[in-house]
């Protein structure tokens, strides 16, 4: 007992104690250092936009950000010149830590070429969805007489010229179908007050009418606004009797209380066939 009470009170035990515990402090400092450094704690920059940059531009943005890139995907559309950025992720305005890679899509230099469905003898309800999951977008619909189908498709144009099955065109061009119809065939126009632009224009198409002239669109400033707006009132009126496509003309609103508004003054009803 005696000797290690000598040895607990020896200066020379107290030193060790005392060069240990310097040791680990200063271990945990240098380790608390280096996971500061090695995460950038408490360092974050912004993300810049790069909508609509070249890839060269991007190169320079960046590296002057302390950030990295990678192209990870390209489509084509022509919102965008050629080879410029469409999307990236993280997005603009985004904080992260430098040497972060921003992932980007870009705008492809050659447009993606679609084979145009055979559709002849189908129905414009098979159309519309198969020409939709080609890439394609329905413009008109265009009807002509014909005794023997209604609302079968007798051709495809893509301004103004014919296409064939097969053939191919660039991806989210407009196609016009050209429909059968028997004489005096007509359809009921849908009540449309209340449901937006853009369930408006499906209805409609649905109903082998065309989508007309957005005659007024109160509190629109942007598409965006455009496709989110409410119907307030329609030409031809709800329940009219009209001929295979004909154009539905709308009035639009962004304020939903409008509509309640309108629907309780309204008494404009016909079946008149137009």
């Amino acid at each position: 007992m005696k000797a290690l009470f000598r040895a607990i009170t020896s200066l020379r035990f107290w030193m060790h104690i005392l060069l240990i515990a310097i040791f680990v402090a200063l271990t945990l400092f240098l380790v608390m250092f280096w996971l500061e450094s090695y995460t950038q704690h408490g360092e974050s920059i912004e993300v810049p936009d790069l909508s609509g940059y070249t890839v060269g531009e991007v190169e320079i943005t960046l590296q002057n950000n302390d950030l990295y890139y990678e192209i990870t995907d390209s489509v084509y559309t022509d919102e965008f010149s050629r080879g410029a950025i469409i999307t990236q992720n993280p997005e603009g305005g985004k904080e992260v830590k430098r040497g972060r890679t921003i992932f980007l899509t870009v705008n492809s230099s050659v447009p993606e070429l679609v084979e145009i469905p055979d559709l002849i003898g189908k129905s414009l309800r098979i159309a519309i969805p198969i020409l939709e999951i080609s890439g394609f977008v329905v413009d008109d619909l265009v009807y002509k007489p014909d005794d023997s189908c209604t609302d079968c498709v007798i051709n495809l144009k893509h301004d103004g010229k014919q296409l064939t099955p097969g053939e191919k065109i660039r991806k989210g061009q407009k196609i016009t179908i050209v429909l059968g119809r028997q004489s005096n065939i007509a359809t009921s126009v849908p009540d449309l007050l209340g449901l937006t632009y853009r369930s408006a224009s499906e209805i409609i198409v649905a109903q082998s009418l065309n989508v007309g002239q957005v005659i007024a669109c109160t509190g629109c400033e942007t598409e965006a606004d455009t496709l989110g707006a409410f119907v307030i009132n329609q030409i031809p009126s709800r329940n009219a009797e009209a001929k295979l496509g004909t154009y539905v003309d709308l009035y639009l609103t962004t304020d939903s209380t409008a509509v309640d508004a309108f629907k309780k003054t309204d008494n404009n009803s016909t079946d008149e066939i137009l």
